[in-house]
């Protein structure tokens, strides 16, 4: 600490040297007076230059101060030579700053200064590196575990975009983009994102299912894509006799584990239904050929019992879904082993299928498709993949913005709510009306940048958790970390540094 003190101290010195003659020369020139000037002086000086506090910075600045004192007064000396001979204080007073500020233009003191701080800085950052490492760990283990609770966010971000779906600024975007969000209105910048995004998903939906973008989801087209992944089906039928199995039976049982629970605290409280339809397709075997005919007519039925309000009906539509996958496993088990290329064909039509009947159940009665079914079946085990996936889980983290477009009503450009207080406020200070109708006017201007394309593509992404600029400027201080070779934990957060 006192080599600190001493270093600041020699540091300062030279500037307070410096601009307590300034001040003396400017002080001179508007008083007139010696005395005055002189004063200012020694008060600059002494306020530019740190004084050590710790016994061990006064004795160095002592033994440094010697020197410098022999300067001074050599400085002083010469500069009322250099009055008295001209009859200028003021020429005097430039001729004992300029002696006096001589040794920090002379290259070698800057040097010997440098040899004399190094050293001490050194000793200083020894001191203070453990405090630092401390801080540093502190904050980068925070911004470790933040960065594994954001990544599923994140990752749902990087997903929404990859298929071209528009997300809030508020939930998805920086500071600024909560700004603008709430120039254009919140209410109505989410229905303006819902309505982008609904052509998003029917476009993606559509071509998940094998239509085109030219084709629209009509039951016409739905039906011809269902023609065709059934054919693959019809030559499976003949197949002959299939056992069922033990992993059959309990997929069967499985189709009933998501109420368990339920069942075991309300045993008279069960879904009748469920519990029949399962008796049904509870056999020792069947034809493959009846079996198919089975999966299609339950498939079928899944989809209408699926759309109906009643919630029974709805659980029930997903248990027969699941005892159609059921049929379709055992048919893979059992064909798989002597026909594998049979099989191939089958297990693409299965995925195929499994996708137009997931998109028919969300598909609306205007051609549109509610994300909200989607994200209801990924809830309830439907397995879901690819585009349709992503709808749902973007609609579980932005329900806000995948609205069911049907249900959003007209376009106008301003809600209830701006009229009415837009038309009280103009109505209260009539000489103001101009400026509000202006800032109405802009908020159809904030929400159109907001679903734009450029501003999405550039604002709305995916963020890296980094830790706190403190922690970051101490981990400078500490010097890098080292990962301990004993931890096989692999690193939560490597780009820190």
């Amino acid at each position: 600490m006192g080599e600190a003190e001493g270093v600041a101290h020699v540091l300062t010195g030279g500037a307070g040297a410096l601009g307590g003659g300034l001040n003396y020369l400017a002080t001179l020139a508007a008083t007139r007076n010696p005395e005055a000037a002189k004063a200012v002086q020694e008060d600059t000086e002494r306020a530019l230059t740190y004084q050590p506090r710790s016994q061990a910075g006064r004795e160095i600045i002592a033994n440094v101060e010697r020197p410098l004192q022999k300067l001074a007064e050599v400085g002083e000396s010469a500069g009322a030579k250099v009055a008295e001979k001209t009859g200028s204080p003021a020429l005097g007073a430039a001729a004992n700053t300029a002696i006096q500020a001589a040794p920090g233009l002379i290259p070698e003191v800057p040097k010997a200064l440098k040899r004399v701080a190094e050293p001490a800085a050194e000793a200083a950052l020894t001191r203070v590196r453990p405090v630092a490492e401390r801080i540093a760990q502190a904050g980068e283990e925070k911004a470790a575990v933040r960065a594994a609770e954001e990544a599923p966010k994140q990752a749902k971000i990087a997903q929404a975009r990859s298929i071209g779906l528009k997300l809030p600024p508020s939930e998805a975007g920086g500071p600024s983009g909560k700004i603008l969000e709430g120039a254009g209105g919140k209410d109505q910048t989410e229905m303006s994102l819902s309505r982008a995004n609904s052509k998003v998903i029917n476009r993606t939906a559509a071509r998940e299912i094998g239509l085109s973008d030219r084709q629209a989801m009509t039951e016409a087209n739905i039906e011809r894509q269902k023609q065709k992944a059934f054919q693959a089906y019809d030559q499976v039928k003949k197949a002959g006799k299939v056992e069922f199995d033990d992993t059959y039976r309990q997929e069967l049982a499985a189709v009933r584990e998501r109420t368990a629970q339920a069942e075991k605290d309300f045993p008279e409280d069960t879904n009748e239904l469920i519990d029949k339809e399962i008796k049904k397709f509870d056999r020792p075997s069947a034809d493959a050929s009846s079996m198919l005919e089975k999966i299609k007519s339950l498939r079928d039925r899944a989809a209408r019992n699926m759309k109906s309000p009643d919630a029974e009906k709805f659980e029930l539509g997903l248990a027969q879904k699941k005892i159609a996958t059921a049929m379709e496993n055992q048919i893979e088990r059992q064909v798989g082993a002597t026909n594998p290329d049979l099989i191939k064909n089958f297990r693409a039509a299965r995925v195929q299928l499994a996708k137009i009947y997931n998109v028919e159940d969300a598909l609306g009665p205007n051609g549109n498709l509610s994300a909200a079914v989607l994200a209801r079946q990924l809830k309830r085990g439907v397995p879901l993949s690819g585009g349709l996936k992503t709808i749902a889980e973007t609609y579980q983290e932005f329900p806000r913005v995948m609205r069911y477009v049907d249900n959003l009503g007209g376009h106008a450009p301003f809600s209830a709510l701006d009229y009415l207080v837009g038309g009280v406020e103009a109505a209260a200070q009539p000489h103001k009306a101009a400026a509000i109708v202006g800032a109405l006017a802009g908020r159809p201007i904030a929400r159109g940048i907001i679903k734009s394309e450029a501003y999405q593509g550039r604002a709305i992404r995916p963020r890296e958790v980094t830790p706190s600029v403190i922690s970051r400027t101490a981990r400078k201080v500490a010097g890098p970390k080292v990962k301990d070779l004993t931890d096989t934990r692999p690193n939560r957060l490597d780009d820190y540094q």
